[in-house]
């Protein structure tokens, strides 16, 4: 079970969606990148394991996972059940202030991210039933805290956009240049914003283009889509495929 829900208009600038997983069968699950970070609580009954089992996360609590840079592959054991906010890129460190570059690839408690949240928000979900109530109070959560305007993350934010528009086809120069900084401010007020660098984020970003294709061509031409994504050759791609989905182009079409 798998299911997605939208946020409050407010909050479209920070969060993607809130989601809800799970079920009563042991399930294994290929996580990819998708430049986002989530804040996920554990709904079940028992106590699961995050983190390649090096995480114990008790009934009520949640831990963070940070922006990916690889696949990472997850089991869920039978009647585990899970509630996350997926935030978009530079949403999770515009609501803590978190320089998201701590937790890239890794997974952490929320009270070592914020104890005010962890104090907050764990026991206002275990008052509350059902996914549609848990959904409402974080909402209403977040909806208290939204961030005020800030300079340096709305220039971040453009050149994310900008690095959408061309499927991560830009040069860093360009995109310091539009946001009016030096490359090394840009880079480093990207990374604490992202939680990866620019060129890795354009990567990823590259790399969520041609997937999308991948899934929704009915015959793609592999050298085609690397020339059009700006790789040398077929080889190329692949490897570069590989690295963030953990399987070549031709592999993941048959999932």
């Amino acid at each position: 079970m798998y299911k997605e829900f939208r946020p409050h208009p407010l909050l479209a600038t920070f969060v993607d969606a809130y989601w809800a997983g799970g079920g009563p069968h042991f399930m294994l699950q290929r996580i990819l990148p998708d430049t986002c970070a989530d804040i996920i609580f554990n709904i079940s009954e028992d106590v699961i394991a995050a983190g390649g089992g090096a995480l114990k996360i008790m009934p009520g609590n949640a831990f963070v996972t940070g922006t990916m840079t690889t696949f990472c592959d997850t089991t869920l054991h039978a009647n585990t059940y899970l509630l996350g906010i997926r935030f978009k890129p530079g949403g999770l460190s515009g609501f803590t202030g978190l320089p998201l570059q701590l937790i890239t690839d890794d997974h952490v408690p929320l009270r070592d991210i914020s104890s005010g949240w962890h104090v907050a928000l764990e026991p206002l979900l275990l008052k509350s039933s059902g996914i549609a109530e848990k959904i409402k109070c974080l909402e209403a959560f977040l909806l208290q805290r939204l961030p005020g305007r800030n300079i340096i993350s709305e220039k971040i934010q453009h050149s994310i956009t900008l690095i959408r528009q061309t499927k991560g086809d830009i040069a860093i120069n360009t995109l310091a240049a539009q946001a009016f900084m030096s490359p090394r401010n840009f880079e480093r007020h990207f990374l604490q914003t992202a939680g990866v660098s620019p060129k890795m984020f354009t990567r990823i970003v590259r790399f969520l283009s041609l997937k999308q294709q991948l899934k929704t061509l009915s015959n793609p031409h592999l050298l085609s889509l690397a020339l059009d994504h700006g790789f040398y050759d077929h080889a190329h791609l692949t490897r570069e495929f590989r690295a963030f989905a953990g399987e070549s182009p031709t592999g993941y079409m048959q999932w």
